[in-house]
Order: structure tokens, then sequence, then C-alpha cells
């Protein structure tokens, strides 16, 4: 019974992440803070976990159809939810991450970014420590040569969640400021500096 239980909920809760994405976009204000300089394509583009929720309208109005993006997805249960729930903004997806499958999504995300597609990655994800940088951002940005920009938002009023992400859902009717980098050159950096420069700029992005 427990696992017939678990299984409806994974089956479901899609359903309900996109009607709660869709209702709080369409209801809150939005404030755009977005670079003057043009970012070049291909480039990876990084969010924080805790900022999934809304990040994705974000990066279809920078890039919007039929520009393609690939998203690293966890291949966990939670990967699953997460790539139903986000079909709309018609993503492709890596399955892997730094814990399981990380060598083959690395591959899979040199190929997409030679091909000329951006490659999206939450470098605290899938279980955190939050707020930290997995070397996946600066490998890539090294060996493709494409710049790092980072994307969030800060709100005025929301509901902190007690995950491990401290995910932030924005409250009906208030005011998301979505906000994006200019284009980061990680060239010449150590990768210590380069996750320290990527991790200011998203840092700034929620605050």
């Amino acid at each position: 019974m427990k696992k017939f239980f678990k299984k409806t909920a994974h089956k479901i809760s899609p359903f309900f992440i996109n009607l709660m994405q869709q209702f709080l976009y369409m209801t809150c204000k939005k404030i755009y803070e977005l670079p003057s300089d043009e970012i070049p394509a291909p480039a990876v583009w990084v969010c924080w976990h805790g900022q999934l929720l809304m990040c994705p309208y974000l990066y279809r109005k920078m890039r919007p159809l039929p520009m393609n993006g690939s998203a690293i997805v966890s291949e966990h249960t939670h990967g699953d939810i997460a790539i139903r729930a986000s079909k709309k903004f018609k993503f492709n997806y890596i399955r892997g991450s730094s814990r399981k499958g990380a060598v083959k999504a690395l591959v899979q995300a040199i190929n997409v970014l030679k091909k000329g597609d951006d490659v999206g990655i939450t470098p605290d994800g899938p279980v955190g420590p939050v707020y930290s940088i997995s070397d996946g951002v600066s490998v890539l940005a090294f060996k493709c040569g494409v710049p790092v920009v980072a994307f969030g938002y800060a709100l005025n009023s929301f509901w902190q969640l007690k995950s491990w992400d401290r995910a932030r859902v924005p409250k009906p009717f208030s005011t998301i400021i979505y906000r994006v980098s200019k284009p980061l050159y990680l060239d010449g950096l150590s990768k210590e500096e380069a996750n320290e420069k990527v991790k200011n700029a998203l840092m700034k992005c929620m605050s």
C-alpha cells in the first residue's frame, strides 16, 4: 500500500506543481533586471536548486523558442517529476548529477554546447550542500570556451520551505524580481576562483 501511494504521488505531483507554477506566475508582478551585454549562445546557465520553481520562465524570456536548451537533471525519481512538470517549456534533458552519472552527463553536456545549444545546471543540486558550486560548471566553461550566465530572482513576500535547498515560494500577488548576470568569462581563473565568481553572481541574483 505504501508503494502504491508513493507511485501515485509521483504521477500526480507534476500536475499540481505545474498548476501552482502557472498560478503564481500569472498573479505575481514581474520586474526584470537584465544585463546590457548581449548573451552569446551557447552558454552555461546556472541557477540555485531552490529557485527551480520560477526560473524556467526567465530562461524562456531570454531564450524564446525555438532556441534549444538542455537541462542537467538528476537520475533520481525527483528528476522524473521535474521533467514532467516542465514539459511546457520544451527543454531537452541530460540525465545525471555530481553524485550519479556525472561523467556521462558531462560528456553529453559538452556535445550539446559544441552543437551551439545552451546547457542549464543547478550547481548545488541534487542534494546540496545548499549554495555550493559543483565543478561541472567550470569544467564545461573551460573545455568549451563558453561563458556562464547566472540567473535567479528575489521575492518581496514568500513562504520559506524547510527543504535542504531553502526554497522560497512566492506568495500570490507578490513581486518577483528576476535577475540575469552579464556573461561570466572564466578563462585564466583557477577552478576555485571560477566557482567563487559564479557563486557571487548567483547570490546577487537572489539578494
